[in-house]
């Protein structure tokens, strides 16, 4: 584990516990095991799906996602929308 052994791992907790103190540790480490759930389960989920667009709408040529005909920029990406896409 990192080539630290059990005198310098706890050398490290010492001086953790002088820094944050005995109160302080067990909230520390709960939230570090918590951050490093999360981590873990938003590297194995699935990425979300971006919206398709159907043929008859416009779609935004750096993002591609949909946008009204009525937008001037696209908001996700703040590109500006040509006046006549499709002609």
């Amino acid at each position: 584990m990192f080539g630290l052994g059990m005198p310098e791992l706890l050398v490290i907790f010492l001086i953790a516990l002088i820094v944050f103190g005995a109160g302080k540790l067990p909230q520390i480490g709960s939230s570090l095991g918590t951050a490093i759930r999360e981590f873990k389960k938003s590297i194995e989920s699935p990425p979300k799906e971006v919206p398709t667009a159907t043929p008859d709408e416009i779609v935004c040529k750096q993002c591609h996602r949909p946008l009204q005909k009525d937008w001037l920029t696209c908001p996700h990406c703040g590109l500006k929308i040509e006046a006549n896409p499709g002609a």
